[in-house]
């Protein structure tokens, strides 16, 4: 009977626009919100994101999605045979995790309730998913209060789940069963489920601050005469004087929202260091590690000595900051192959033909790019883009921009593309040879026409850019495998500039090193270390096969852990010292085989030493650990402790 009354009541809501009676003030809201919102009623079936987009998601909630696992796996036994399920979503709907009975499960999926489906109530209406997000109270709704007829064959009692310090809201547990399956305890189990993830929440965040301020109390000696701030990889300021957040929030106030920065709560920890590093340059910000686990970071204001030092170096420092401008004279080098490619990059910055860029990785590909666009006629923006660190759901939208509701998660007034922020200046694709292959023809045709369309939209927009390319790779050897389409290898390599490896650029290893030993000397207000002979005999031999970025690796952390004013053998890394002599093969004849061993041999040397750890395998090689791992599999270099080779 109440069924019947309900429906009706939904009807007259829908049909007469009325408020009906005898139904719940939440429900009526979220009937309105929903109405507003046009959400259709006849939609069976909400949005679910992409595998990329799921994974990113989930990336980002993995924290919330650890302390949840144990009531998730005890709810999962629970309901087995229950014809239910219980789910985890995020704060903005979207779920991340179900369990229970197999069959309650499989009937989710016909509408979208399952990993990946959206269920805030602008996606499929009221729901308590949805509703208990919009109220941020717990919520039961059951069969016709929902607002879209194919969900009222369902029953859900959700509860929000709040961060114990910050009380933001992180998600969301939900239960929910055919509607014949109702049970008003629903709504008790899943407020109890919320308040023991927020348990675990609360105990591994107290632990996770004991061990961060252990950290710091062990670095204590370098910064007790310091005004620092520590905050932890969730944010949250565990420890810091007022002074310190006071000089930080004058540099950069949007930093800090309360008393969290959100940028190393919501972004990986890799790519969070370098964004909070552009954003407070003045500061000085040390990650701290417990073994490889990353716990946070302390951020200390630069005195102000030490400050105006670092402005009086900025011609030093400019030749290899990352995003600076960049001179090819400022390029420090002064040996032959230097020389040449030097030389080379600035005739053919004369010209407006595509240039593609060869090298290593860590050779510095990307400053010369920079030097070729500050040495080119193109008064424009250089706009570089990373083709190998988008996901491959995200990066037609990046490339080429995209109009409004254009696809799930666009924003509704559109975004321009990467190609046309680039109009009037320089495109710079780095990893050019990780774009897709379903997208290269599209940035084929946008070469050859300068037209570009956002997704989504059928108006040409007119790009005139500059088009710099980037690899590290052999793209002829891509093209052959099938990886490579070659008529936009002919596009983009109208030009071809090689950078030197470091192995073969002899004495400039001496220039950049008393260069990165000088840098930190200015940043931190100092005088510089130099190099014990021994040392530099030592770095002289040593292949790199991390190249520059490998070198100034090593140069950093070595200064960084000495004391002494002269840095001795000693003091270098131990696949430093113990490398294999190179002065009886000279660079330029090095054949391809014998740099591949000798490549190998320190490859196998780090993992040794690391005993299998590949992130730590990679920091001593001055290397992305995506890049050693590239190199394990193409090699079958063997890791200790491992029966297989990396997937």
């Amino acid at each position: 009977m109440q069924d019947r009354r309900l429906y009706r009541a939904w009807e007259t809501f829908l049909s007469q626009g009325e408020t009906p009676t005898g139904v719940r003030d939440e429900v009526l809201a979220s009937w309105q919100r929903s109405l507003d919102s046009k959400v259709p009623v006849d939609r069976s079936h909400t949005q679910t994101l992409s595998e990329g987009e799921f994974f990113r998601i989930r990336q980002q909630s993995g924290a919330f999605l650890a302390a949840a696992q144990p009531a998730l796996q005890q709810g999962g036994e629970f309901l087995r045979g229950a014809r239910s399920m219980v789910m985890l979503s995020n704060a903005h709907g979207t779920v991340l995790d179900t369990v229970g009975d197999p069959l309650a499960i499989e009937l989710g999926q016909e509408i979208g309730l399952c990993r990946g489906g959206l269920w805030d109530e602008g996606h499929i209406g009221t729901n308590a998913i949805g509703t208990a997000l919009a109220n941020q109270q717990p919520v039961t709704i059951h069969g016709y209060e929902h607002f879209c007829c194919e969900v009222q064959r369902w029953t859900c009692a959700a509860a929000p789940v709040f961060s114990p310090l910050s009380r933001r809201i992180l998600g969301v547990v939900d239960l929910s069963g055919p509607a014949s399956t109702f049970s008003p305890q629903g709504l008790a189990y899943v407020v109890s489920v919320a308040r023991q993830i927020e348990g675990e929440l609360r105990q591994r965040t107290e632990t996770d601050h004991r061990r961060i301020i252990e950290c710091f109390l062990h670095e204590r000696l370098r910064w007790q005469h310091r005004d620092a701030i520590v905050v932890s990889r969730t944010g949250m300021v565990v420890y810091g004087s007022p002074a310190a957040k006071r000089q930080l929030e004058r540099v950069a106030g949007n930093v800090f929202y309360e008393d969290s920065i959100p940028l190393l709560r919501d972004t990986p920890s890799e790519e969070s260091l370098e964004k909070l590093t552009a954003r407070l340059p003045t500061a000085e910000i040390c990650p701290l590690f417990d073994g490889d686990e990353f716990l946070g970071v302390i951020i200390a204001p630069r005195p102000a000595r030490s400050e105006r030092r670092a402005r009086s170096s900025a011609a030093l420092l400019e030749p290899l900051s990352e995003g600076g401008s960049v001179t090819l004279e400022g390029l420090i080098g002064d040996s032959p192959a230097m020389q040449s490619a030097r030389e080379r990059a600035s005739r053919l910055a004369a010209t407006h033909a595509p240039i593609l860029i060869e090298g290593e990785t860590g050779v510095g590909k990307e400053l010369f790019a920079r030097g070729i666009h500050a040495a080119s006629a193109q008064a424009g923006p250089f706009v570089p883009v990373n083709c190998g660190a988008l996901p491959r759901d995200l990066i037609g939208g990046e490339m080429f921009g995209y109009v409004g509701g254009a696809f799930t998660g666009a924003s509704q007034e559109g975004r321009p593309g990467k190609l046309e922020a680039a109009h009037g200046g320089t495109l710079c694709l780095d990893e050019v040879s990780e774009m897709p292959l379903d997208l290269q023809p599209t940035l084929l045709r946008i070469l050859e026409d300068g037209v570009v369309y956002r997704i989504g939209s059928h108006e040409p927009r007119h790009v005139d850019a500059r088009l710099l390319s980037m690899t590290n790779r052999n793209l002829p050897e891509e093209i052959a495998a099938g990886r490579f389409r070659q008529d936009l290898y002919y596009r983009i390599a109208a030009m071809r500039l090689r950078i030197p490896p470091l192995r073969e650029r002899g004495d400039d290893i001496a220039l950049l090193a008393e260069h990165f030993l000088h840098r930190q000397a200015c940043q931190q207000g100092r005088p510089a270390r130099r190099l014990a002979e021994e040392a530099m005999q030592a770095l002289l031999r040593y292949p790199w096969p991390g190249n520059v970025r490998q070198l100034r690796n090593v140069i950093t952390t070595t200064d960084a852990l000495v004391d002494a004013p002269v840095i001795s053998l000693h003091d270098l890394p131990e696949e430093i010292t113990q490398s294999l002599p190179l002065s009886s093969v000279p660079a330029r004849e090095t054949s391809e085989s014998d740099l591949a061993s000798l490549q190998r041999q320190a490859i196998e040397q780090a993992l040794l030493q690391s005993g299998g750890n590949i992130s730590q395998a990679a920091r001593r090689l001055g290397i992305a650990r995506s890049t050693l791992y590239c190199r394990i599999r193409e090699q079958r270099i063997p890791v200790p402790g491992r029966e297989h080779f990396p997937a």
